[in-house]
């Protein structure tokens, strides 16, 4: 996938196989070519026909009609030019990300054996079934545009079919399962744990050095330091961040506040001495610092501030970053704030709370402790191998 929160566990991996001496070709666009070939890996570009598929285009993706529109446009692009570098370059492994549903019927098609990476938490029937009141509006979608949804059914269908392989339920399109499913979190923190078998092997957040550019972080008298990022693909709520910014202004603490690509500094109006606003901060290093992370959520974000102990305040967009603040709130190690549009002094509230109560803090080195033991890319990789052989 074409996107930070699904490629940087994956090049963990990546390296991984690489220091023990494997040879790793990766697909992918132009935009990730440098990180890519910065772990040792060969990128390889891959030819999008279809205008839509795009790194930007990423950001319409609220909805399960939308994301399954996306995956049946990219498998559309992809399918046949895969299967001929599959043949050419006749790999040992295929490992998608699991959104992938060309990587899923290519591994199919070739005969080759195929893993899934799963970036997310591990999806499954019940799972979804447990979410049903954050899904709820994807159901009212589907049902109140019966043709659309009625018609992505068929092109999925469709996809496999025209290839002689017979379409397993619909919903694998959103989990694209393999015998072996290699998830990037911990078991601890998988709900539902115990409806997920065997096929999944959790190794937690792939913690490596990124070889990212320095930032020099105030850690003067030992006050607090908060770190603000809302990712790469949904952070461009110009209100959201000015929002932030006010509160921020009022509490007075040193903070860290990523702004990604889509907004200019300028927009942001006045920016109080104590604020440090940048396109992108590295955020292991900021992580190793902070005392609270608002972050909207996504599974990167949260295994990765876990991991360092960093409580989270959770102002989350799409439904699989609703679904990681919950359980993140259900574990005790963030406050997942629910309220819309933010309001100054409930967020303040809510930022002091996580700073006053040490209970935040100890939940989320609880959780981190099994994230870190979790097994990683040693693991994941481990698995790989002796799946293949």
């Amino acid at each position: 996938m074409p996107a930070y929160g699904h490629l940087n566990p994956m090049l963990g991996v990546a390296k991984e196989l690489v220091d023990q001496g494997h040879q790793v070709l990766i697909y992918n666009t132009t935009e990730f070519k440098e990180k890519i070939e910065s772990v040792g890996a060969t990128f390889r570009t891959v030819q999008l026909t279809d205008p839509k598929i795009t790194i930007d285009n990423l950001r319409i993706l609220h909805n399960a009609l939308t994301i399954a529109d996306f995956s049946l446009r990219a498998t559309q692009c992809l399918l046949e030019p895969m299967i001929a570098e599959i043949n050419r370059e006749k790999p040992d492994c295929l490992v998608h990300d699991s959104l992938s549903l060309w990587g899923k019927v290519v591994g199919i098609k070739t005969h080759i054996s195929t893993v899934s990476l799963v970036p997310s938490i591990g999806i499954n029937t019940k799972l979804v079934i447990s979410q049903t009141p954050l899904f709820l509006r994807d159901y009212i979608l589907a049902f109140s545009n019966p043709r659309s949804f009625l018609n992505i059914i068929a092109r999925y269908r469709k996809i496999y079919i025209d290839n002689g392989l017979t379409p397993p339920f619909f919903f694998d399109m959103f989990s694209n399962v393999e015998k072996l499913n290699i998830v990037f979190t911990s078991r601890t923190f998988q709900p539902l744990e115990k409806s997920f078998d065997d096929s999944y092997t959790f190794v937690g957040p792939i913690i490596y050095d990124r070889k990212e550019p320095k930032t020099n972080i105030a850690t003067e008298n030992n006050h607090p330091i908060l770190y603000v990022a809302l990712g790469t693909v949904y952070n461009d709520n110009l209100f959201t961040y000015r929002s932030i910014i006010e509160v921020l202004r009022q509490l007075g603490y040193e903070a860290y506040v990523s702004i990604g690509k889509y907004i200019s500094a300028p927009e942001l109006g006045d920016i109080p001495p104590n604020v440090h606003i940048a396109p992108y901060f590295p955020q292991i290093e900021l992580l190793k610092k902070s005392s609270i992370f608002i972050s909207h959520c996504g599974m990167n974000s949260v295994n990765e501030s876990l991991y360092f102990g960093v409580p989270l305040l959770m102002i989350p967009i799409i439904q699989e970053q609703k679904i990681n603040a919950k359980r993140v709130e259900q574990l005790g190690a963030g406050i997942y704030y629910k309220n819309g549009k933010i309001n100054t002094s409930r967020f303040i509230r809510c930022i002091q709370t996580l700073i006053d109560d040490p209970s935040y803090r100890a939940a989320a080195k609880k959780i981190g402790a099994t994230l870190s033991s979790s097994g990683g890319a040693k693991k994941a990789v481990k698995h790989m191998l002796a799946y293949i052989s």
